[in-house]
């Protein structure tokens, strides 16, 4: 299957593209960490930059197919490659210092980006050079964390989050097993869950226990964790475990239930699982929140569970993440930091301006946090590290961020034998090819999908295929978003039943050249109330956006009223004088409000588009 699309989804990934990924001498300074030990001094994680980033790169690849990006892509991981030491290692810890810090989760980077790079490789002497190194690295990892009396637990190589960094090393272990058969490493997965991912509390057996929330565990820092669980996913597909696929499964609908936020995402208290379906209003914290590094790693987790399940509430997540969190964190403005900017250690500041200054002033490709309350966007960098003597710098959620655009229309649609998933509305063509089951012969197919979804709910889906007689027989299944209550469908203009919201629409049929679906999905304008008995602050909801209210259209933080008499208008984009996915007037039946999506606010990354998404009651 083949997608090619326009839109929002379609600018976001080529924009990253073009903007980060195409850049040589970012390829060079992540790969020349591991040249020598960079994070002794400090037991750092610049290790972690080169992996997340190719990993991103390929996903990326993998939809555009752009010739440069491939060859910028191939010197990368020969580059890194020249730095495997005659042990295996690829690491920018020595081994006097190894096995501690983010070690472990640095070399989980490497193992990964190398992974995915194979996965796309088009020369077979570079992928057995790949596979050589990632099983010598492997190799290495597995003779000094275990069980044995000269070897490290791997809950002890790192003090940080009782290990839970160093032990979402699970996921490229499985992969790698999975690829080469090597039972050692199999072993090793084996020997990490029975550790239980992190030290004196097995996070694994508490998921499938399904009695704590996230939140109540006693390690809460939510990237890790979720990372811990993309590689039990893994485990649980490579061995055909049922018990640890509902572990994933348990863990992934206890955070739906405590963790999500109106924008997507989670971790309302810097980086950390804390309630954030309750705290995410919360008028007391006024600190970093919805970190992109968590962004990112609850959409993967939510498209894995998706993968495992069929269940389209997981994609409706997803959707949220994306057009929201996740698009606001794009820094299509390329923004820097005000001088309101507000970072964990006050050296950052300098050694920042620094580090704009020698890049000519141009910000960096992603925001690490967003706000949900009155705030600006562009606040610290998260994953914060100097390199090249402080004339650089760089962080996690910078690098993290290129998977993310990716995985949208990735996770747009999906084929399976004679059934097709349209899960994702993005404006382009979907091509596959199916077995016609007279002929036996391979015969094309392509959806072409007009809409201005998600601003607007109408959908038009345009089948392209050869004209046999009497048509081609597939099951096309359309989702069709929990919040869409009162949706429509039609196909060839006859109205279809059963149009159910929060399920997928399933259209079984000889489908034939020109045939025509039209959808009108229920965009369901609503508002949401914070927590509590006496909520301070609402947030107003169009389909799966977040509407917010920007300084440049007009005040902030100002104390709004509803009454039961709510509606909600769109307007014409042009109507602000800054891109958007739409603009609306919210009528709240004693005021006006114009408001526009929330990954459009606060692109400024300054106090002139100040932006909040819970407005003040």
């Amino acid at each position: 299957m083949t997608c090619h699309y326009t839109g929002i989804a379609d600018d976001m990934l080529r924009f990253v593209q073009e903007k980060q990924l195409k850049d040589r001498t970012l390829w060079a300074l992540v790969a020349d960490q591991f040249a020598g030990a960079v994070d002794d001094a400090d037991l750092g994680w610049r290790g972690e930059y080169w992996g997340k980033l190719m990993r991103g790169a390929c996903m990326t690849w993998a939809y555009t197919g752009d010739e440069v990006l491939y060859q910028i892509l191939s010197e990368a991981v020969d580059r890194l490659l020249a730095h495997q030491d005659l042990d295996g290692r690829i690491a920018t810890y020595s081994r006097e210092k190894e096995f501690q810090g983010w070690d472990l989760w640095c070399r989980k980077y490497v193992l990964l980006g190398l992974w995915h790079f194979y996965g796309i490789c088009l020369d077979p002497k570079q992928q057995q050079r790949i596979v050589q190194a990632a099983c010598r690295q492997l190799d290495y990892i597995v003779a000094h964390v275990g069980p044995g009396e000269n070897q490290v637990r791997i809950t002890k190589t790192s003090t940080h989050w009782r290990g839970i960094n160093s032990s979402s090393i699970l996921e490229p272990v499985v992969r790698w097993y999975r690829e080469t058969g090597v039972q050692a490493y199999l072993d090793f997965a084996t020997y990490i869950l029975s550790e239980g991912g992190a030290d004196g509390f097995s996070i694994f057996e508490a998921a499938y226990e399904d009695r704590l929330y996230p939140y109540e565990y006693p390690v809460v820092k939510a990237y890790e964790l979720m990372s811990c669980f993309e590689g039990l996913g893994e485990y649980a597909q490579a061995t055909g475990t049922e018990k640890w696929a509902q572990a994933v499964v348990r863990f992934a609908d206890k955070l739906l239930l405590s963790e999500k936020t109106i924008v997507g995402g989670s971790g309302c208290k810097h980086e950390l699982f804390n309630h954030s379906t309750v705290a995410q209003s919360d008028a007391g914290y006024d600190g970093l929140m919805l970190e992109t590094c968590v962004t990112v790693t609850w959409m993967k987790l939510m498209y894995r569970v998706y993968l495992m399940t069929g269940d389209p509430r997981y994609l409706d997540e997803l959707e949220v993440s994306a057009f929201n969190a996740l698009y606001g964190a794009v820094n299509t403005g390329g923004s820097t930091c005000g001088g309101e900017a507000t970072f964990d250690k006050a050296c950052y500041r300098a050694v920042y301006d620094t580090c704009i200054a020698a890049k000519g002033g141009a910000g960096q490709v992603f925001d690490s946090y967003s706000p949900l309350r009155a705030g600006i966007r562009g606040r610290a960098v998260g994953g914060f590290k100097s390199m090249q003597q402080d004339t650089q710098f760089f962080g996690c959620c910078i690098a993290i961020g290129a998977a993310g655009t990716a995985l949208v229309p990735m996770a747009s649609a999906r084929a399976q034998e004679n059934r097709v998933e349209i899960g994702l509305y993005l404006p382009g063509t979907v091509s596959f090819e199916l077995t016609h089951p007279e002929t036996q012969q391979q015969s094309p197919v392509a959806l072409k999908i007009e809409t201005a979804y998600p601003a607007d709910g109408r959908v038009k889906i345009r089948v392209a295929c050869a004209g046999q007689d009497p048509g081609l027989p597939f099951e096309l299944a359309l989702r069709i978003p929990a919040f869409a209550r009162h949706s429509h469908a039609w196909l060839n203009g006859t109205a279809l039943q059963n149009v159910e919201a929060g399920a997928f629409l399933s259209i079984s049929r000889q489908w034939k050249n020109g045939d025509e679906i039209e959808l009108a999905l229920d965009m369901n304008p609503r508002v949401v109330w914070a927590a509590g008995e006496k909520p301070a602050y609402a947030a107003v909801l169009y389909g799966p956006l977040a509407l917010a209210r920007d300084r440049r259209m007009g005040p902030v933080a100002t104390p709004v009223s509803f009454t039961d008499a709510v509606s909600v208008k769109r307007l014409a984009n042009e109507t602000v004088s800054f891109p958007c996915q739409g603009v609306f007037e919210v009528n709240t039946g004693t005021q006006r409000l114009q408001m526009v999506d929330y990954a459009s606010a606060g692109k400024t990354w300054r106090r002139d588009s100040e932006m909040e998404a819970w407005l003040p009651l």
